[in-house]
């Protein structure tokens, strides 16, 4: 599959789409021979690529305007409009080569409306979040009624459910019957459970393939070829075979769109698979994340019309709500969003109200009690009552999703037959303009779009705006970029202490289970006091990455931990720690992993850097990393069954995970590992040295508990502190069993 890699890499690294481009004549790009690294920052000027529709007062399409009777601003500075032109779907597809989407840079486009220039295709896609049974009946008429009305032979849609994972009903096709049956499953109320998202995003990649033009070996279970999620052949070359729904494709010059439409499922299936693994539940969000940016390759109008029961935004995933917007924003992909509740979705302005009129009675109580009186946790949690009181008016997010990204929202109807046509004139007429920003550096922060148009009675629609951050294939929450940076300064910061691992436990089909461990000791950081309000407020941000011996980034990880509350909590506050934990496979091998930390309130940031390795199966048993645990916290005692690695029994363990250890505080150093025995033979034993200057200076040999279900064994074992002198150790475990030996190490250092 490394071809598909590279080709992929190539793909994205040219792909501008929201037109961003470096101005100026450039090299055609090389594609990378190894995945993507963290992307590179650096500042020139940018081409922005916008779409905008304009109507009258009575909602009447506005096709004559001119190029000098509107005028764009970012953060209200005027820019400079470098071309202006009306699409209308009625003419013909622009030649294979023609977009400007794949172009490094940017082709100047007639001044005034040219009318006659080819459009390019219209991609729409449509989506269904997890709906009731009355929610999918009214969504699936409102689909129906726009693929019966609203598409023609060059508007090409797919058809996605989101349910316990994103999956694919029907990719790109303009056969109408084809999308039919696809709108009736998503909407069936089945969830689509038959491959996990790796294998559905395997197999899109295969098909990918194969489009391309790349050999690919036959995937167990697929008959000797790849195929398409609705069971179509793709031939070597990358066409369909006859009686394709899209067989005119040729006819209509689209070569090379086959490959691209391809390439926008298996990069959406992909990203959606990181991401979801990243942070599971939040089932809405990332696969829409990964949609948008997904289709950043692709030149034309990209719609995405998403079916929804409201959506609900926590605040702790504020950051990645407003990415969606920018990405989509950045990719030219307009957000339509349809309250499949119908008229049943009135009731969330009452609920929101109801809920901020609570708030504002904790409030009331707040500022008249005496300053002896205990606080509640009404009052404790004030903030974030107010907070998610504004969210649960879940149709309003639906309306600031589309609304932002140049769409609009349908809602509190029971028949959507007008704004099902008003969509598809949108889709099919709108004005498209490339402008230069007055702020050329890709500096993170937020810009605002403004539109003005001179005439009068004209009403624009388009994109609010987006956030500043360099062309990536990799998508980029804002507060991620500072931290980029961070690692990639000369001088690595540590304005705080940081500690940061990557552990390795069970071998499995898709690499060796690592956990990877960030922990940040809040005392270390500055709290912002607030004396009128007595409140303390804080944001910790953290970032991982791991790269390969070669240097390139494996996966990333990172996370936003919002502090804040009263001043009589702080102390609690300070003797706890943020930690990040996740778990990624990885093949045996040498890898680094890098870690930064900030503080947003003063920008203090800490960089650490180490190198682990990922050992290789050997003949003996299998031992994991050997862990110096910290302290061991009970679990309840209806705790589900877990994988959790650091699970013992009814305990979770946590590590400590560096810095020095003291003798007074700490009287038993505990250690931690699993064991994995080879198949068939006496049972391992093991053996535990401390080793001082190269010399052995004490030994264990602890006994080894019965394995659990799944064949593993824990060794927990403490080591009175007492009996060693202050400095520095390598603790050593050896298992051995039937004549093999497999041996792990770790590192302490011991003060008084």
């Amino acid at each position: 599959m490394r071809p598909l890699a590279l080709a992929l890499s190539s793909l994205l690294a040219v792909s501008v789409s929201f037109a961003v481009s470096a101005a100026g004549p450039q090299a055609p790009p090389t594609a990378p021979a190894s995945p993507a690294g963290p992307p590179e920052f650096r500042s020139g000027t940018a081409v922005v690529l916008l779409d905008v529709i304009a109507r009258d007062k009575k909602g009447r399409p506005v096709r004559d305007l001119k190029q000098g009777e509107l005028q764009v601003s970012e953060n209200g500075q005027r820019c400079e409009v470098q071309s202006f032109r009306y699409v209308e779907s009625e003419t013909t597809l622009e030649p294979a080569g023609a977009g400007t989407v794949a172009a490094p840079v940017a082709p100047v486009e007639p001044a005034e409306g040219a009318r006659g220039r080819r459009a390019p295709l219209n991609l729409v896609t449509l989506v269904f979040d997890r709906l009731g049974l009355e929610d999918d009946r009214l969504a699936e008429k409102a689909a129906r009624d726009f693929v019966e009305r609203g598409i023609d032979a060059r508007t090409q849609v797919a058809v996605l459910k989101i349910g316990t994972r994103l999956g694919v009903a029907q990719d790109f096709t303009s056969d109408k019957q084809l999308l039919l049956a696809a709108i009736a499953n998503a909407t069936s109320g089945k969830d689509f459970k038959d491959r996990p998202l790796t294998d559905q995003a395997r197999r899109a990649s295969r098909n990918l393939a194969t489009a391309s033009g790349f050999p690919v070996g036959p995937e167990a279970g697929d008959g000797g070829d790849a195929s398409t999620p609705t069971g179509e052949r793709v031939t070597s070359a990358g066409t369909r075979a006859p009686g394709s729904s899209v067989a005119n494709d040729q006819a209509l010059g689209m070569a090379d769109v086959e490959r691209k439409q391809r390439e926008v499922i298996a990069n959406a299936l992909q990203m959606a698979d990181r991401l979801q693994r990243q942070m599971e539940g939040q089932w809405s969000l990332y696969p829409l994340l990964a949609l948008v940016k997904a289709q950043a390759p692709l030149a034309g109008r990209k719609t995405l019309i998403f079916f929804s029961a409201g959506l609900q935004v926590p605040s702790n995933l504020d950051d990645v709500f407003k990415t969606i917007v920018s990405e989509a924003n950045r990719a030219n992909v307009s957000v339509y969003a349809v309250d499949s509740r119908g008229l049943q979705a009135r009731a969330d302005i009452a609920n929101s109200g109801a809920a901020l009129r609570d708030a504002a009675v904790t409030s009331m109580q707040q500022q008249m009690k005496g300053a002896s009186d205990p606080t509640t946790v009404a009052e404790m949690q004030l903030m974030d009552t107010v907070g998610d009181s504004l969210r649960l008016n879940v149709q309003q997010t639906l309306s600031d999703l589309a609304e932002q990204t140049g769409g609009f929202l349908v809602a509190n109807a029971n028949d959507f037959g007008k704004a099902v046509d008003r969509l598809a004139a949108d889709i099919h007429g709108y004005y498209e303009i490339r402008y230069v920003p007055a702020a050329a550096t890709f500096d993170g922060s937020y810009r605002r779009i403004g539109l003005r148009a001179e005439r009068k009675d004209v009403v624009l629609q388009s994109r609010h705006g987006y956030f500043a951050l360099p062309p990536s294939e990799q998508i980029l929450l804002p507060y991620e970029m500072p931290l980029f940076m961070a690692l990639s300064a000369a001088t690595p910061a540590h304005d705080f202490d940081h500690q940061a691992a990557a552990l390795h436990f069970a071998p499995g089909p898709e690499g060796v289970e690592t956990s990877v461990v960030v922990e940040v000791p809040l005392a270390s950081l500055e709290f912002p006091l607030d004396s009128k309000k007595k409140t303390f407020a804080q944001k910790l941000t953290t970032l991982a990455v791991l790269k390969d011996a070669e240097g390139r980034v494996v996966e990333r990880f990172s996370d936003e931990y919002p502090l804040s509350g009263t001043t009589d909590q702080l102390a609690a506050i300070q003797h706890s720690n943020a930690v990040l934990r996740r778990s990624v496979p990885l093949e045996p091998g040498r890898y680094t992993l890098e870690t930064a930390s900030q503080a947003k309130s003063n920008g203090k940031t800490s960089v650490q850097r180490s190198s682990f390795e990922v050992p290789a199966a050997g003949t003996g048993p299998g031992l994991s990393s050997l862990c110096l645990l910290r302290r061991a916290d009970p679990l309840p005692a209806d705790a589900p069954a877990s994988d959790d690695p650091f699970r013992y029994e009814q305990t979770r363990l946590v590590p400590q995970l560096g810095g020095p250890v003291s003798k007074a505080a700490t009287p038993n150093l505990s250690f931690f590992a699993r064991v994995y025995p080879a198949a068939g033979g006496a049972p391992p034993t093991l053996t535990l040295d401390f080793v001082k200057d190269g010399k052995i200076v004490g030994r264990a040999q602890p006994a080894l508990p019965a394995p659990d279900a799944q064949g593993r064994l824990a060794y927990v074992g403490g080591v009175p502190s007492a009996g060693f002198a202050p400095g520095r150790y390598e603790i050593r475990l050896t298992a051995a069993q039937g004549g093999a030996k497999t041996v792990e190490t770790t590192a302490v250092e011991l003060v008084p």
